[in-house]
């Protein structure tokens, strides 16, 4: 409705109900923004305001997401002059005993349950989260909305003046999750997460015994032993550590991992679809936590506030129950763990968890349906009779914050491993997944490009000249390659050591690798990266091979510590350039054509004292594809004739 001096005059929809909605937090706020629109959808009978409480130590950001929505705003001074039918609000802080109204107050619940002990604010004490004050309760006209019967025995023991003064709704939050489950390929696209890599979801609630409290170099140490390749990270933040310390600082303490990477949620929106999209949850004794548990997300605790949790709840019973990552320890092998990838029997704790989880939820898929009829009961009004059916909306698409830009300076792990076919090096072949039929023969040695050969830069000669033998041979090197952002390289641990993707068996000796290699693209914006990078790629696409090679000759004039130089090439994969002469090219068969990978190829192979020709099998992750390393000439190079090309 219009506010103001005399509104009647300027209103449009003739309400016959005021529901004032107090806003305090922006925890509590998305609470009642996300229900209060399907409820009174389609009923101009009700005029729905809200109020904004400034007197929280959170309230920094409340207006602003009430602006964005396009709410209209109470101010508070006001809020005593007015007369509504019913207040709804889902903070327990608000002090709504002060005024004059003597309409009922619906207390929407803001986590899950009352699991949790938290500081109180009147005083110097703790106290249950969800509880409105005494008075309140002692007036008669609190209501608080609950999602499971156990909450109400639960309430009347702690505060005997809560008997009879509860309303069994549900969760919206937690129908909402449940309706969202198959649009799960929907929110990975949203958020970048190609086949192949696994999402790990990091939830943080706020205080210093929350996941980032305890540990706020988490999010930089997790991806710097990830493989990019393999694995995204995403934060997900309760909004009072934004709103106590600063959208600013928040993301200055989280420099490396943005740098890296790191994809950071709002946390007023777009956690419950990251959430569905994980592949494992590390959380604390926060909500989210809670609601991955009931979905059946995988779940280590990164922390875990004991103290915090109310003994008898089921929050209590989750932190007995799950897993505890280990600061002290290499997090890669806890994460595969957990995933299910290590060795060992399968793990019945993510089930466990989920019965948990779904202890706290009674009537999943109706809550609403019940939240609508508590409210039209509150406010003497009959439900809609023509309206639209209440909506089943699933949470909306993820849009990270300040999406990060391809991570372009790495630390580039490789190694050699034997072939399932019996042989090994860069010397032999293998039949390309994308020529069925057209296998190519091995030479012998002493030919161009063989072990024996003088020259490995010498190209191929023609199908059928001589130093080629029969019967054609499908063979060659597996070379596996990981990647790992620099930015976060200072917190690896120390005793990390890069792992073979590939489980054949390792090559003869140590020649085979592992390797390690930094590689960075020539216009990285941290100048400390290309000056001090063994192989140097091109952001850009060359027209044409002389381009490339141009570029290569400049690449090497420019970073005198550069020892390969990569472009792609249009429509000839990817030129790559070693600082001793040698060229060559290098394509994959499959939808791996990145210069950086594909120049890695090359390097495991130099460094192996592989000779520079042939086929061999790229394994990246759990996905592997065929890669050829043709030997080509450096347009700056004398041809054998003494022209130059």
């Amino acid at each position: 409705m219009p506010l103001g001096t005399d509104p009647e005059r300027w209103q449009t929809f003739r309400g016959e109900r005021l529901v004032v909605a107090v806003a305090r937090t922006v925890t509590s706020t998305v609470r009642v923004l996300d229900v209060l629109r399907p409820v009174l959808r389609d009923d101009p009978r009700v005029h729905l305001v809200f109020a904004f409480d400034p007197t929280s130590a959170f309230n920094d950001g409340v207006h602003a997401l009430l602006r964005s929505v396009g709410a209209r705003v109470l101010p508070w001074h006001q809020f005593a002059r007015t007369d509504p039918d019913l207040i709804v609000t889902a903070t327990e802080n608000a002090d709504l005993t002060t005024a004059h109204h003597t309409c009922p107050v619906l207390v929407l619940p803001h986590g899950v349950g009352f699991h949790k002990v938290v500081p109180d604010s009147r005083s110097d004490r703790d106290r249950l989260a969800g509880i409105v004050p005494d008075a309140l309760l002692r007036s008669g006209r609190a209501r608080l909305a609950i999602s499971h019967p156990d909450q109400a025995a639960q309430l009347a023991a702690a505060h005997p003046a809560t008997a009879g003064r509860t309303l069994l709704v549900g969760d919206p939050c937690y129908d909402a999750l449940l309706g969202g489950r198959a649009l799960r390929a929907t929110y990975r696209a949203a958020l970048g997460i190609a086949d192949g890599r696994r999402l790990i979801m990091i939830s943080s609630t706020w205080g210093d015994r929350s996941v980032l409290g305890q540990d706020p170099a988490l999010p930089a140490r997790l991806l710097a032993e990830l493989p990019l390749d393999d694995y995204a990270v995403a934060l997900v933040t309760h909004p009072n550590i934004t709103s106590a310390h600063g959208a600013y600082a928040l993301r200055s303490h989280l420099g490396s991992a943005h740098a890296a990477g790191l994809l950071t949620i709002p946390p007023t929106a777009g956690w419950q679809a990251t959430l569905l999209a994980a592949d494992l949850l590390i959380g604390d004794h926060g909500s989210v936590t809670f609601y991955g548990a009931a979905l059946g997300t995988p779940l280590l605790l990164g922390a875990f506030s004991d103290d915090e949790a109310v003994a008898g709840t089921p929050m209590a019973e989750l932190g007995r129950i799950a897993p505890r990552l280990q600061r002290d320890t290499p997090l890669r092998p806890q994460v595969e763990r957990a995933l299910g990838l290590g060795p060992g029997p399968a793990d019945d704790t993510t089930e466990r968890l989920r019965k948990v989880g779904e202890s706290a939820f009674a009537a999943p898929g109706r809550a609403l349906a019940r939240l609508r009829t508590a409210v039209y009961d509150l406010l003497h009004l009959p439900e809609p009779e023509n309206g639209a059916p209440l909506p089943l909306h699933a949470p909306e698409p993820p849009v990270p914050q300040d999406r990060p830009e391809a991570t372009t300076a790495c630390y580039v792990h490789t190694s050699l491993v034997e072939d399932p076919s019996g042989s090994a090096g860069c010397s032999g072949f293998t039949l390309a997944s994308g020529s069925r039929g057209s296998a190519r023969p091995r030479r012998s040695a002493g030919s161009p490009g063989s072990s024996g050969a003088s020259d490995p830069s010498v190209p191929w000669p023609d199908e059928g000249a001589a130093g080629w033998l029969g019967p054609w041979e499908m063979v060659g090197p597996r070379i596996a390659v990981e990647r790992l952002p620099a930015s976060v390289d200072a917190f690896s641990p120390p005793s990390a050591a890069p792992s073979a993707v590939d489980t054949g068996t390792p090559l003869g000796d140590a020649l085979d690798g592992p390797f390690r290699h930094l590689s960075c693209a020539d216009d990285e914006g941290d100048r400390q990266w290309p000056e001090s990078a063994s192989v140097l790629v091109r952001r850009t696409t060359a027209g044409t091979a002389v381009a490339a090679d141009r570029w290569i000759d400049d690449t090497f004039a420019r970073y005198p510590g550069c020892f390969l130089a990569a472009a792609t090439v249009t429509g000839r994969g990817c030129r790559v350039g070693l600082r001793d002469g040698r060229t060559v090219e290098v394509s994959a068969t499959g939808t791996q054509h990145e210069a950086a990978v594909l120049a890695a190829v090359v390097y495991a192979c130099v460094r192996a004292r592989r000779p520079l020709a042939g086929f061999a099998t790229l394994a990246l992750g759990d996905r592997t594809e065929d890669v050829e390393i043709r030997p080509a000439r450096r347009a700056s190079q004398p041809r054998p004739d003494g022209l130059t090309r």
